[in-house]
């Protein structure tokens, strides 16, 4: 056995051992588990403990790893809760209803083993940028996780309409990144530096990773889509010149002349071609 070849047997062996502990160890709808957990430690946090589940310096060198753990399952920071007497109320009942309806479709899709992977590892990643914004202004929070699950099902399922809302998930996933960007700029702006744009990657990173193939292969298939129409569309225009050796017409290239050539039978040539083709009689 050459050598060469003990890598990619490394990877295939991974992935086999991967999928089947996936496919003994996964929660069957995993969205509802974290929206349920979203709500009662958000709800225990905002009646109760002001300060639970939340990340500070003190925090990580006290070694309250619980808190750590249950971050992103809070869904507003000490200062946000105290805006408001109602509608973080409102909000979280949202937040909580669109993760499990949006999750649940996902799963349904992708399957519960791989959803568990996605949406398990969206925590992982979030949580691991949220203790690095304590350090660095990468204002990494827990609405990423809701924000990439719906740029997700936009990726999947684009021509998909959210709720009664008539609006395709494309438009909605791209109103959504953009919204994302926009806010990353206005940080970047006030801190003066570029990491609030690398904490876009705590989410990103992982709709690469799960749907980067999916979103490329959408790309190759829209401008094959579109490069058909355009040739479609250049058959149906009537045209009165057309070259014969390259095809061109008023049509593609309104700027070409075209003239008969007088050695030839009926044929008719553009203004590049007229006195470089071979005579046909």
């Amino acid at each position: 056995m050459s050598w060469q070849k003990l890598p990619s047997i490394k990877v295939i062996l991974l992935k086999r051992f991967l999928n089947r502990f996936l496919h003994h160890f996964y929660l069957e709808n995993a969205a509802g588990y974290f929206a349920a957990a979203t709500a009662l430690i958000t709800t225990y946090s905002l009646l109760v403990n002001p300060s639970f589940a939340i990340l500070n310096a003190s925090i990580i060198e006290e070694g309250k790893w619980w808190d750590v753990a249950l971050f992103a399952f809070r869904l507003y920071s000490p200062s946000e809760a105290a805006e408001g007497s109602f509608m973080p109320w409102v909000s979280l009942a949202i937040y909580s209803y669109v993760i499990f309806f949006v999750g649940r479709m996902i799963e349904e899709d992708l399957g519960s083993p791989k959803f568990n992977l996605y949406l398990w590892s969206a925590v992982i990643h979030i949580t691991v940028g949220a203790v690095l914004s304590i350090y660095y202004p990468l204002y990494v929070n827990t609405r990423l996780i809701y924000e990439c699950l719906l740029i997700a099902l936009a990726i999947r399922m684009p021509n998909a309409e959210l709720f009664i809302l008539p609006i395709r998930m494309k438009w909605i996933g791209i109103a959504i990144f953009v919204f994302l960007v926009i806010g990353r700029f206005e940080e970047v702006k006030m801190t003066g530096s570029y990491l609030p744009l690398a904490g876009l990657l705590f989410g990103f990173s992982n709709l690469v990773l799960f749907f980067g193939k999916d979103l490329l292969s959408s790309f190759r298939q829209t401008s094959r889509a579109n490069s058909w129409a355009v040739k479609k569309k250049e058959q149906e225009v009537f045209t009165v010149h057309r070259c014969f050796i390259c095809g061109a017409t008023e049509a593609t290239n309104p700027y070409l002349e075209f003239r008969y050539c007088v050695d030839c039978a009926d044929h008719e040539y553009c203004e590049n071609h007229l006195h470089s083709h071979t005579h046909i009689r």
